[in-house]
């Protein structure tokens, strides 16, 4: 029988390691390279001392597929690195003049500071134009506010129309998501979408790969459901959906037709909607015999916390969850604010009645099903 690999060595192996060596003009005797990481309170990762010709070496292990760290020349001069495991980064840099430092080796340290000098060219930008906005608005000069406002458009779309060109050379570097945050998503889709198939395609992992790609799954869904969103009123006929209950099976709306059906928009943590379930239950219990069906769609995050307020409840009719990855189509294509929701359908799936709680859901069932 193996042994098990001990923690220790688990900690080690895992992650890609990184070096990050260059030269440093101007160096004072006896100064050091640190490499750290980019918390509010650092965390020294390596040092090193610069030598008498201003050379250093250092090296780091990336363990989430893509973070930020400080290198730190001379205990004093910081640069951010944008590291995903796996890279050689050669420095250049001069101790009396930041400016001047240059990182190469990656495709994110290319385009990292191109980001960062246009970030900062735009804050500058603003500042400007807010005090010629205040300088105009003083004066009434409504006009002046005009060519400023006009002027603020004109130069973020050429950030845009600049960020836009950008974004195919990065590839599947991390600092194509940084770029991305330069562009509307939603009049950008296209772009984001690109970028999250190209990384799953390249097989990228992380925290903020997988943040990424779910976040343009999420809002995939939405326009989806948003495409497909129709009236829902009494009269109209409900939206088809299929969604799977607690085995992962898939249960279609449709497959009920023939029976009167409760449509029930719920959560575990929805106080109004716990207290209304003792009355579906014994609704349930009463008309089941007679055509009536429960639809029961949880808008919860937690699939633990939805089964066991199902079992806790006593919720023995068709249960499926509404929710995956924090997004829910279904409550975007009934249009859903509030919970408890619901809708009372007749046997070809049409909506006769909303919101029905209480005696109300007992009058309503007992005008259809006590004949």
């Amino acid at each position: 029988m193996g042994l098990a690999m001990p923690l220790a060595v688990l900690a080690q192996t895992a992650g890609k390691e990184f070096t990050v060596s260059g030269t440093v003009q101007n160096a004072k005797p006896g100064s050091k390279a640190y490499l750290e990481t980019n918390e509010q309170i650092s965390r020294k990762i390596d040092s090193a001392q610069i030598d008498a010709s201003g050379k250093f070496a250092l090296k780091g292990r990336e363990l989430n597929g893509g973070s930020f760290y400080k290198l730190n020349l001379g205990n004093g001069q910081v640069s951010s690195l944008l590291v995903e495991g796996g890279e050689n980064l050669t420095v250049m840099a001069d101790a009396n003049d930041k400016s001047k430092t240059q990182v190469t080796g990656s495709v994110n340290m290319e385009f990292y500071p191109k980001i960062v000098a246009i970030d900062t060219e735009m804050r500058e930008k603003h500042k400007v134009w807010q005090k010629r906005a205040a300088a105009a608005a003083q004066k009434d000069d409504f006009k002046a506010g005009q060519a400023i406002d006009q002027e603020v458009v004109t130069e973020n779309q050429k950030v845009i129309e600049t960020v836009k060109a950008m974004i195919p050379q990065m590839g599947t570097a991390s600092v194509a998501m940084i770029a991305l945050k330069y562009l509307d998503p939603k009049e950008h889709f296209a772009l984001y979408e690109s970028l999250a198939q190209k990384m799953q395609e390249a097989n990228k992992t992380g925290k903020q790969v997988t943040a990424f790609i779910d976040f343009v799954k999420t809002m995939k869904a939405e326009q989806s459901a948003q495409a497909n969103q129709v009236a829902v009123v009494e009269g109209a006929t409900a939206p088809d959906v299929t969604l799977e209950n607690a085995e992962g099976k898939a249960i279609s709306l449709s497959s009920l037709r023939g029976k009167y059906v409760l449509i029930d928009f719920w959560a575990s943590w929805c106080g109004p909607c716990r207290q209304e379930n003792p009355n579906v239950v014994r609704m349930y219990n009463k008309y089941k015999e007679k055509g009536f069906e429960v639809y029961s769609i949880s808008l919860d995050d937690s699939r633990d916390k939805w089964l066991k307020a199902v079992q806790t409840d006593g919720m023995i009719w068709t249960n499926v969850l509404g929710k995956k990855n924090g997004a829910s189509p279904v409550a975007i294509q009934y249009s859903i604010q509030v919970i408890p929701t619901t809708f009372l359908l007749d046997k070809e799936g049409r909506i006769i009645a909303k919101n029905l709680r209480g005696p109300a859901l007992e009058q309503k069932l007992g005008e259809i099903l006590d004949k």
